[in-house]
C-alpha cells in the first residue's frame, strides 16, 4: 500500500490517496478533520510505550525517545508524491470520520465518508510518516496558527523529502 498527502489550495482541503498495484481511492480531509487526526495520532502515540527492539547496535527502548523513533521512521519511511495523482479536484470522498487504534508496532486507520469506507494498518514507521505528511500539508494551507504540536513534528522540508506534494 502506498500513501501520498496533497494540499489543494482552492478546495482548503488535503487530498489523501490510498493506493495499491490493483487500486487507489482518493479522500478530501478537511482542516477539522485533519487535525484532529493529527492531535489524536500524536496523543495515542505517546501513550502506547515503544517497540522493543530486538537488535544489539539499536538503542534499549528506555534509552530512546519518541522524537527519535520519528527522525529515524522518517529516514527509511517518508511519503512519496504520487506522479500519477488525478488533476480533478472534485473526484474523492470527503471524510466525515477517522477511526485510530495504535499499538506499540501498528496502526489501525479507518476513514468513513458516507457508507464508504476504507480500513488499513500501518507500520510504526509508517504512522510516523504519515503525522508528518498531514503536518506538513496542513503547514501549507497555515491551518496551524495557533496549534501546539510537539518540536519534532512537520519539521522536514516536503520539496527535499518527497513528503506529499505541492497540489495544484
Amino acid at each position: 500500500m502506498k500513501m501520498d498527502l496533497t494540499y489543494d489550495p482552492g478546495q482548503d482541503r488535503i487530498r489523501f490517496c490510498v493506493r495499491n498495484d490493483e487500486q487507489r481511492s482518493d479522500w478530501w480531509m478537511t482542516r477539522r478533520i485533519s487535525l484532529r487526526l493529527l492531535q489524536a495520532f500524536l496523543n495515542q502515540l505517546e501513550k502506547v510505550p515503544l517497540p522493543v527492539l530486538d537488535k544489539p547496535w539499536l538503542p534499549k527502548t528506555g534509552q530512546r525517545e519518541i522524537a527519535e523513533e520519528h527522525a529515524m521512521s522518517l529516514e527509511f519511511d517518508a511519503l512519496r508524491a504520487d506522479p500519477t495523482a488525478p488533476k480533478d479536484s472534485q473526484s474523492g470522498l470527503l471524510v466525515e470520520k477517522v477511526s485510530l487504534t495504535v499499538s506499540p508496532t501498528d496502526t489501525r486507520l479507518e476513514l468513513t465518508a458516507g457508507s464508504s469506507n476504507v480500513r488499513f494498518s500501518l507500520t510504526r514507521m509508517e504512522s510516523h510518516a504519515l503525522i508528518e505528511a498531514v503536518a506538513l500539508m496542513a503547514r501549507k494551507g497555515d491551518w496551524l496558527v495557533g496549534v501546539e504540536l510537539p518540536s519534532w513534528v512537520g519539521q522536514t522540508d516536503p520539496s527535499v523529502s518527497g513528503i506529499g506534494s505541492a497540489g495544484t
